[in-house]
C-alpha cells in the first residue's frame, strides 16, 4: 500500500441547505461532510460500511472535537482533506483539515471511532488490514482527549423531540450529525452564531420511535450538553465554546 493512498481531499461548495440565516455553514452540515469524505476514503481503502457488513462488522463514531475558525459561506468552496491515524487494535482515529479557497486551514477535527459486531452490538477488534492502513507519522490536527465527560443533574434549557426514520443512517441508529444538530437548537441565535469549538460524545444508540431530551447547561467557560432517551439513558454528551 502506498503512503498517498492513505490521505484523501475532496471539494465542496456550500450549499443553500447548509447554511444558517446568516449564509454560513452550520455544525451540523460540516459534520455531515466529515462523514461524506470519511465514508468516500474508506471505500478507496477497502473497509468503508457497505464492505464491513459483508464481515458483519461496521464503524462506530465515538467522539468528535471540532474547532472552526472561520465557518465558510454559501457558495464558497472548501477542501477537506481527512487521513487515518493510529490508534490501538479497538480504537481509530481520523484526522480532518478545512481548508478555503486559497488553502488556509479554516477549520480542522479529530475523530475517534470504533468497530463494532453487527450481531452482538458490542466493539470488537479491528481487522489486521485496517490496522495497517493507519499513518503513524503525521501530528494529529489537535491534541487526543483522554478525559471523560460526566452527566449533570440539572439544566438551565431543555427541548424534547422524538427520533424520525430519517435521523437514521446506514446503521440504523441516529445519525451523528443529528446529535449536533439537537444540541444546537437550544440556544438563541445570537450564542448560536459564537459556537467555534464542539467536543461531542456519543455514548449509546438511539433509534426510531425514541423519545429524547436536550439538555443545555450554562458555566463561564463552556456550555455543557446532553441527550437522554426517555428511559433516562444518556445518548451523547458535548462541551461546546
Amino acid at each position: 500500500m502506498t503512503k498517498d493512498i492513505t490521505k484523501h481531499a475532496e471539494h465542496f461548495k456550500i450549499r443553500a441547505s447548509e447554511v444558517d440565516f446568516n449564509g454560513k455553514a452550520t455544525l451540523p452540515a460540516l459534520c455531515s461532510l466529515f462523514q461524506e469524505v470519511a465514508g468516500n476514503h474508506a471505500l478507496k481503502l477497502n473497509f468503508d460500511i457497505s464492505q464491513l457488513h459483508k464481515q458483519n462488522l461496521t464503524w462506530v463514531l465515538h467522539r468528535m472535537d471540532i474547532k472552526i475558525d472561520r465557518f465558510p459561506k454559501w457558495r464558497d468552496t472548501i477542501t477537506i482533506e481527512t487521513w487515518p491515524a493510529a490508534g490501538d487494535a479497538l480504537r481509530a482515529y481520523r484526522d480532518y483539515r478545512i481548508l478555503d479557497e486559497d488553502g488556509k486551514q479554516i477549520g480542522a477535527c479529530l475523530s475517534y471511532w470504533m468497530m463494532m459486531n453487527l450481531e452482538t452490538r458490542r466493539p470488537t477488534r479491528m481487522p489486521q488490514e485496517v490496522l495497517d492502513l493507519r499513518l503513524n507519522e503525521i501530528e494529529h490536527v489537535m491534541p487526543i482527549k483522554t478525559s471523560r465527560m460526566k452527566p449533570f443533574e440539572e439544566s438551565d434549557k431543555q427541548g424534547k423531540l422524538s427520533v424520525r426514520k430519517s435521523d437514521l443512517d446506514m446503521n440504523k441508529h441516529v445519525n451523528n450529525a443529528r446529535y449536533v444538530e439537537w444540541m444546537m437548537e437550544l440556544y438563541n441565535e445570537k450564542e448560536a452564531r459564537s459556537i467555534h469549538e464542539i467536543d461531542i460524545m456519543f455514548m449509546k444508540e438511539s433509534v426510531a420511535g425514541d423519545e429524547l431530551t436536550s439538555e443545555l447547561k450554562y458555566s463561564d467557560e463552556i456550555q455543557k450538553h446532553q441527550l437522554k432517551n426517555q428511559n433516562g439513558d444518556v445518548l451523547a454528551l458535548a462541551e461546546c465554546k
